[in-house]
């Protein structure tokens, strides 16, 4: 999550009051809190918002929930420091700002929250009077209460199973329960996947509560009925959103720690865990090491043969269908140590698992074949920054293949895979890092050199630009070389990155790259963009202005509109401008 205090608050929305204050008690979530936040007028906007939020899961003193008006939005708010900790996957808090989809949040928690304990009379009359009782008016006390409340009676009846006096009669009752809250049929659309889900969290909520108290063993029938059910559901679903998925996979991780934290019948658990996983869709992520506690040697025997079975099922399928089955073998294999056999099973197939290979080696201490492991992957075509940094372990990362190789005195091996690099994802990145590792050869120069001509090259190729060039003189702080490269070869994606930079000294050459993205989004008539033409012709007003160049601003707005003015929102988005 985010946005935190300071960094959430625009300018025209801070409160009258002054700057955003500390919370004095991470207990409760205040109005206070919020409006300290968002400011007034996002405040107000957000309590119109609180009747769209749905789904809303409480846990200690964290919120997630999704806001469901004309977009659908998942939030969440965390009051457990002093400062809130929020998160939104609005544009608004992209843009750095508490938005009114938090605050709907905050108050729809507040709507719940109920008054802490130390608000209570100070002269603690229930303490006095419960220490006063004994115990035979304490269990008629209990059992009152029980008579009188169905959550109280559930609570005792599992505090009662996780003693060992309870029945299987609560267990069925809870199974009852996710039946009950889960008994969706047929296709689940967009819409009312968000009500599957909030009635789903819901009864986890309550699982969960009881796994909490120490019922394991009571609570997991359960906790499986809900996670078995809650993949039926959303195979069958339009689950664009990801709620029906994230419930799913909850219910996964509670069903895998009441098999932790209980004593299940370890070859039965076994046997369940290979075929759940061979009939998975793809979710919900279940793994070896989720359930290798609660396995003693004769169940995690038992799940070896099942898995081997599965090997020898699909051994004449392609690597799609034994993906699982090949996860499962790698579990195995890493949960016994065995470096060997996982570097097989990650090499088998025409694509090699580069960077989860090495990562095995060096955790095993087996550095001296990482570089061989390496060079494979060189030889391959498998080294990309981009790659390794999306986490696909199939690739290596440029700049840690440079490090292995230029400390095995193999820096010409190193600079060309950075080179290779530079090649491939041309920007300021890739040519700081080639410059930086050539400075520790002294080669720097040389490097430099031999990028720039690289750049060069691929900007003269058609349908290119100078962006690269752009980019890499900007970064070097060279304003002249800049410019010569987009006069060139036009600069491409980083005209407005040239523009910011250039206003002050270049005022005209700024306007014309306004003048030129203007034109090139006017080609389509697209209402989209309408607002933001209508704001760069205002800042190419205002650099002409500068420029003493008022007269050809004039006339190139007369001719938009005479050109265009068959686009009455174009029309309407200048007029607004009041151009």
């Amino acid at each position: 999550m985010g946005v935190t205090e300071g960094s959430s608050v625009r300018a025209d929305e801070t409160p009258e009051n002054g700057p955003v204050s500390r919370r004095a008690n991470t207990n409760q979530l205040s109005e206070s809190d919020l409006l300290s936040h968002a400011g007034e007028t996002v405040f107000a906007r957000g309590e119109d918002y609180v009747r769209y939020v749905h789904g809303l899961r409480l846990r200690d003193r964290h919120a997630q929930a999704t806001i469901q008006a004309r977009n659908v939005y998942q939030v969440e708010l965390d009051w457990s420091e002093p400062d809130l900790d929020s998160s939104c996957t609005c544009p608004h808090f992209d843009q750095g700002f508490f938005c009114k989809h938090l605050v709907a949040l905050g108050l729809a928690v507040i709507d719940t929250q109920v008054a802490p304990a130390s608000v209570a009379p100070s002269d603690g009359g229930v303490d006095i009077y419960l220490e006063g009782l004994d115990a035979h008016a304490l269990r008629a006390l209990v059992r009152e209460l029980v008579s009188r409340n169905r959550t109280a009676e559930r609570l005792v009846e599992f505090r009662a199973a996780a003693s060992g006096a309870g029945s299987n009669d609560v267990a069925k009752d809870l199974v009852a329960t996710v039946n009950e809250a889960l008994r969706a049929r047929g296709f689940v659309d967009y819409n009312r996947s968000f009500d599957v889900a909030k009635d789903a969290q819901e009864v986890l909520d309550e699982l969960e509560n009881y796994l909490d108290s120490g019922a394991a063993d009571a609570v997991r029938p359960a906790l499986l009925r809900a996670l078995t059910r809650l993949r039926r559901i959303t195979q069958a679903a339009d689950d664009s959103s990801g709620m029906l998925g994230e419930t799913c996979q909850r219910a996964a991780d509670l069903h895998a720690r009441s098999c932790r934290e209980g004593k299940p019948e370890g070859a039965r658990l076994a046997r369940w865990l290979a075929k759940f996983r061979d009939e998975s869709p793809g979710w919900p992520i279940v793994t070896l090491s989720d359930y290798a506690p609660a396995f003693d040697e004769r169940s995690l025997t038992v799940y070896r043969e099942a898995v081997a079975r599965l090997d020898d099922e699909y051994a004449a399928t392609d690597r799609w269908k034994r993906f699982e089955v090949d996860r499962m073998r790698l579990e195995l294999a890493d949960h016994d140590g065995d470096v060997d056999r996982a570097i097989e099973i990650l090499t088998a197939g025409e694509h090699p698992s580069f960077g989860a290979v090495i990562d095995r080696l060096r955790a095993s201490g087996r550095d001296s074949e990482v570089i061989d492991w390496m060079d494979r992957a060189v030889a391959a075509d498998h080294v990309s920054g981009h790659m390794a940094g999306q986490g696909h372990d199939y690739w290596l990362d440029p700049a840690d293949v440079a490090d292995v190789y230029l400390a095995a005195e193999r820096s010409g091996d190193a600079l060309a895979v950075l080179r290779r690099e530079f090649s491939r994802r041309p920007n300021a990145s890739t040519f700081s890092t080639l410059v930086s590792y050539a400075a520790q050869l002294g080669r720097q120069d040389e490097e430099r050199d031999w990028a720039i001509a690289e750049a060069r090259r691929l900007a003269a190729t058609p349908h290119s630009n100078g962006a690269v060039l752009v980019d890499i003189a900007l970064s070097e702080g060279d304003l002249e070389a800049a410019w010569a490269a987009a006069d060139e070869f036009g600069p491409g994606h980083m005209w407005k990155q040239l523009a910011a930079v250039s206003s002050e000294t270049r005022p005209r050459a700024t306007a014309d790259l306004y003048r030129r993205e203007i034109e090139r989004n006017l080609v389509q008539a697209n209402t989209k963009v309408y607002a933001q033409i209508a704001e760069d012709l205002r800042t190419m007003r205002d650099l002409l202005s500068k420029a003493g160049d008022e007269a050809d601003f004039a006339a190139f707005v007369s001719e938009v509109r005479e050109t265009y003015h068959r686009r009455p929102s174009l029309m309407a988005a200048l007029d607004r401008k009041g151009l």
